[in-house]
């Protein structure tokens, strides 16, 4: 009995101080680092390139994002700043918002070419379009795709899209809703990690409204 009391003892000291040996081991946590570090170390490796420069310089949308850790923490008001600012870098197709092609959207929506550049080394000009949008999302039935970002499966239901009111005023404001997302997600969701698709660039407003409609259009296998 008093071998066994004695074997229980020596093998609580012993988990006891692995324990304690392995939490001495482990880095101490340091808080976030700050802005003006992080751009420096980030501009160490690309001043001597001008034509990367400009890629360091936050817009002011970005500059207020920078300062929290997470959507959570922001007041109000900077929410409130950043939607303001997204909403008004949104830009329309030249005449104006339409229904789009869903066909040239899901293609679109296929390409996996999304957020890459031509060439060896680097370009400011993609070497064609593409969303990569299953990377984030579940969009049809049956298709693979990513967690990351919302389902959107039947999402033109879920909006009450249908072939009677899709050019109606309500339907048309619904697909402003959807295009502004899609043109520029911090226009609805503030600091979010989907790509500024199109005020960055990457794709155009026909580009965007095609993409709308493959998602919204009641004759899209997006709603099936």
């Amino acid at each position: 009995m008093k071998k066994t009391t004695l074997l229980i003892g020596l093998s609580t000291l012993f988990f006891v101080y692995a324990e304690a040996q392995q939490k001495k081991a482990q880095p101490k946590k340091e808080g976030t680092p700050k802005q003006e570090d992080t751009l420096q170390v980030i501009k160490s490796g690309l001043s001597s390139d001008p034509a990367f420069v400009w890629k360091t310089n936050q817009d002011e949308a970005q500059a207020i994002c920078s300062k929290y850790r997470s959507r959570e923490e922001m007041p109000g008001k900077d929410l409130q700043k950043v939607i303001q600012l997204s909403q008004a870098d949104v830009k329309y197709p030249q005449y104006g918002l339409y229904w789009g092609d869903w066909k040239e959207g899901k293609k679109v929506v296929e390409s996996p070419r999304g957020g890459r550049f031509a060439g060896y080394g680097f370009s400011d000009n993609p070497m064609d379009k593409g969303g990569n949008c299953y990377a984030c999302h579940l969009i049809e039935k049956g298709v693979p795709g990513g967690t990351m970002g919302p389902n959107l499966y039947q999402y033109g239901k879920r909006w009450g899209v249908t072939k009677e009111n899709m050019n109606t005023p309500e339907g048309m404001e619904k697909l402003r809703a959807v295009y502004n997302i899609v043109y520029n997600s911090w226009s609805a969701f503030p600091c979010s990690s989907m790509p500024r698709f199109g005020y960055h660039g990457g794709l155009s407003p026909n580009d965007v409204a095609n993409i709308v409609a493959f998602l919204l259009h009641p004759e899209s296998p997006v709603n099936k």
